[in-house]
This record gives C-alpha cells, structure tokens and sequence, in this order.
C-alpha cells in the first residue's frame, strides 16, 4: 500500500530537523566535557609591530650563527642542535608538546606531527626541528610557555633557482655555495591546558657565499601570521 503523501511531507520536514538537533546536542556534550579551547578572534592578541620585529631579529641572529652548509650537510641534527635565541636552552625535544597535543589548535597540531614523522627527501631540502624553553624556567612559578622553530635548510649555487644536494655541493669544491633558511615559528607565552593560544611568525634567512660557509651575516624577510 502506499504511503500517504501527508506522511512523506511530514518525514521531509521532521528528517532533517531531527538530525539538526541531534548535531547541536552532540557539538554542546562535546565542548562542555572535552575541553575543547574555542578561541574567538576577541580573545587574541594583537602584537606590536616593534614585538614582531624583535623576534625575527632574533631567530635572524640565531640562524646566522648556525653553522656552514658544509655543516647542516655532515649532521644536520647536532647542527640544528647549535641555533641558540637569547634568553632561551635549546632541546632536542619538549615533551610538553605531546602532553598538551590534545590543546594545541590545528596549525601547531599539524607542526608537531611534521616534527615527529618528517618526510624522507635525502638530505634535499633538509628539515630540522627546534624546541626552546626559558632560561628562567626553573625559578618561574608559572608553566614556561611553548616554543617551536620548524626549520627548512637549502642549498642553492649561485645564480640557480634549483636546490642541489650536499652530494652535489660537496662534489664540487668550486662552486659558490648560497644557504637559505625557511622557518615558522610558533610560541605561546604561558602553557596552561584548555586556553593555549599560540603567535607565529614566518619567514626566511639567504646567507650568501662566501658567508655561507661561516654563516656570519645575512640578509633576511618575516611576516607574521
């Protein structure tokens, strides 16, 4: 027999409401006992442009002291190791970040699983990854905050706009080496579960030849997120 076509209507309209509602339910069960952080664009804070140029002065400074590209090329992870910020230790991991995994928003989530599973691309481009705390840490009563430069090491010769690889770079001793650094950086200034709210600033470092292979000076661009 078939169906009334009063019924049709009425399972048309009721269908989809029912499946509004149950939506709106399971959203309101999941934020009141997951903790999950809803950050709205009022809770955020607007940097200075003064604060923003003194943290790319000091990631620039801090790449510019990191080795020759002969030395990202020998051990890049003992290399990476050597970047040093004012007023921060350098680790070679923070297991806070991990603790904190389920609280950090997507962009930083997303860093830390590239840091934890890189990619294999042989030693072109090379990818490092740096974890910074506060030198005042241990006298601080607070929870020191979070601190992460995700860093992409080339080698270019000059003149190129194509990468080459340590093999080839090493294989020429003549050739004019160019080393550039791409970088995010990601920081939170207090690490408390439920609100964690990060600042990033991104930018790049070129380091030319001969200077590359010192690493003494350089010349640099940022833009923050």
């Amino acid at each position: 027999m078939a169906v009334p076509n009063r019924y049709s209507r009425l399972s048309q309209f009721w269908l989809p409401t029912l499946l509004f509602g149950l939506s709106v339910v399971s959203i309101l069960f999941t934020l009141r006992n997951d903790d999950i952080p809803v950050i709205g664009p009022k809770e955020r804070t607007v940097l200075d442009s003064s604060d923003l140029e003194a943290h790319r002065y000091t990631i620039n400074q801090a790449l510019q002291g990191a080795g020759s590209w002969k030395a990202w090329c020998e051990n890049s992870t003992e290399t990476a190791k050597t970047i040093a910020m004012a007023q921060f230790d350098t680790l070679g991991e923070d297991e806070r970040w991990s603790q904190y995994r389920r609280y950090l928003p997507q962009a930083e989530q997303d860093a830390l699983l590239r840091c934890h599973n890189p990619r294999a691309q042989g030693d072109r481009p090379i990818k490092s990854c740096i974890f910074f705390v506060p030198k005042s840490s241990a006298q601080a009563s607070a929870e020191p905050g979070l601190f992460l430069l995700e860093l992409t090491t080339e080698l270019r010769g000059v003149g190129r706009k194509n990468l080459i690889s340590c093999a080839e770079a090493l294989a020429d001793g003549s050739q004019a080496i160019e080393l550039d650094f791409f970088y995010s950086y990601y920081w939170t200034l207090h690490a408390q579960k439920k609100s964690m709210q990060f600042e990033r600033l991104t930018g790049g470092v070129r380091i030319f030849p001969p200077l590359a292979l010192s690493a003494p000076q350089s010349s640099s661009s940022s833009r923050a997120q």
